[in-house]
């Protein structure tokens, strides 16, 4: 069976296959994005287990209600002087098993694609898109010019409902976080489906990932085992998609429960990546001066000491007149510490709910050094854990890694 394999990135393949048929199918060199994921994957037993071994990746469009994702990728080993004929012999033995079962195991491959060049343009036909309503949803963000949920119509595929955020056509932000997020390729990140241009507004379109976990906060839950249980698994995700961005040299610089989305079948997926920033090679922090209006733009409830307003001296004031914001994978941990006590707040949208303006918090956690008040029902060993989120000092700080385990061992822990 003859096979092309393809030079693209994984998000390249998903964006060409989103709109195929069931069945159709990419093999693909694998990228350093592939890398990544393997590198990170909790439950990999070691690196030597994956890096003795030549694969190609087998993208499929499957059914979505079967397999509750668009896009299934598999690792195909083979060896690296005969990888053709190696696919090939598999796609044969693959199909001819795949006949004789009724199991929907694995996705029936049915016809190869071979995509175009990726232009970098990810354009999509914005007739196919349905039922938008700018007025449905509150305006979200302040870099874009409102978001609504739709539909998106495909031919010979099911309708696939996704969520769009819309940009004033001079607006920079657009092409900033388009850029960035057609590089992200994780399943606890958003999916970036393409873009479209109205003559009047660009526009994003992304996977509908249901709901914010703001949305769902303060848990109800009638015990705390089950509530705890809901912000392991939660926090355990999240942590995965920091440590794959802190990979890839981003920093979010925006994590709140809002920019959290959550799945029908409770997957949680990082979205808004607005305020996102990719690290310069040869730098170890994003270091770089912020005026007061961009200042204004991040939300200071959820930054860290050392992203909170200061003179260029180091000297913390209220409402400098321009400072030097500092942004790392640190800082985005302290971030998450305060998307976990979103959770257990009445009112998630206001960390530091006894702090009334917000223009005090910069005192509150820069100069007097202080952290978020344990919530009433916030268990000892979870907000014991949070302190080391919140170490003023970033070297003292916990990293993603770290995060990634407590949250796997507070899934453990009997409330």
């Amino acid at each position: 069976m003859p096979v092309t394999i393809q030079d693209i990135s994984p998000s390249y393949a998903r964006y060409c296959l989103l709109q195929k048929p069931n069945g159709t199918y990419i093999i693909r060199r694998l990228t350093d994005n592939d890398s990544i994921i393997v590198s990170i994957d909790y439950n990999a037993k070691s690196e030597e287990d994956t890096s003795n071994h030549f694969c190609v990746a087998l993208s499929v469009r499957v059914d979505e209600t079967v397999y509750d994702v668009h896009i299934k990728t598999y690792r195909l080993p083979c060896s690296e002087q005969n990888t053709k004929e190696d696919v090939g012999k598999f796609l044969k033995s693959y199909s001819n098993r795949l006949y004789k079962s009724n199991s929907n195991q694995f996705p029936p491959l049915i016809t190869e694609f071979v995509p175009p060049p990726d232009d970098g343009i990810w354009y999509l036909n914005s007739k196919q898109l349905a039922d938008i309503d700018y007025s449905r949803l509150p305006k979200s963000g302040q870099n874009n010019a409102g978001i609504t949920k739709a539909i998106l119509h495909c031919h010979r595929q099911n309708d696939i409902k996704v969520f769009i955020k819309r940009f004033d056509k001079i607006q920079k932000h657009f092409k900033q976080e388009l850029t960035l997020l057609k590089d992200l390729c994780h399943p606890s990140i958003i999916a970036c489906y393409g873009q479209y241009f109205d003559g009047s507004y660009n526009h994003l379109v992304f996977e509908d990932a249901a709901d914010s976990l703001e949305s769902r906060c303060p848990l109800k839950y009638e015990s705390m085992t089950e509530r705890m249980k809901f912000v392991s698994k939660v926090g355990f995700q999240i942590a995965n998609a920091m440590i794959y961005l802190e990979k890839k040299n981003i920093v979010h610089r925006d994590l709140t429960a809002s920019n959290v989305l959550i799945t029908s079948q409770g997957y949680v997926r990082v979205a808004d990546f607005g305020h996102a920033i990719k690290r310069e090679e040869g730098r170890n922090t994003l270091e770089r001066q912020t005026e007061v209006d961009e200042e204004n733009r991040f939300l200071h409830r959820f930054l860290a000491p050392e992203c909170l307003a200061c003179s260029k001296d180091n000297t913390s004031t209220n409402n400098p007149a321009s400072i030097w914001a500092k942004f790392t994978s640190k800082s985005d941990v302290w971030s998450f510490g305060i998307v976990i006590i979103q959770m257990f707040l009445d009112d998630p949208g206001k960390p530091y709910p006894e702090i009334a303006s917000t223009r005090d918090v910069a005192k509150y956690v820069k100069e007097e050094r202080k952290t978020h008040l344990q919530p009433v029902d916030c268990p000892n060993d979870l907000y014991l854990f949070l302190q080391g989120c919140w170490s003023y000092e970033t070297k003292d700080r916990l990293s993603f890694i770290e995060v990634r385990e407590r949250m796997y061992l507070l899934d453990k822990i009997s409330f």
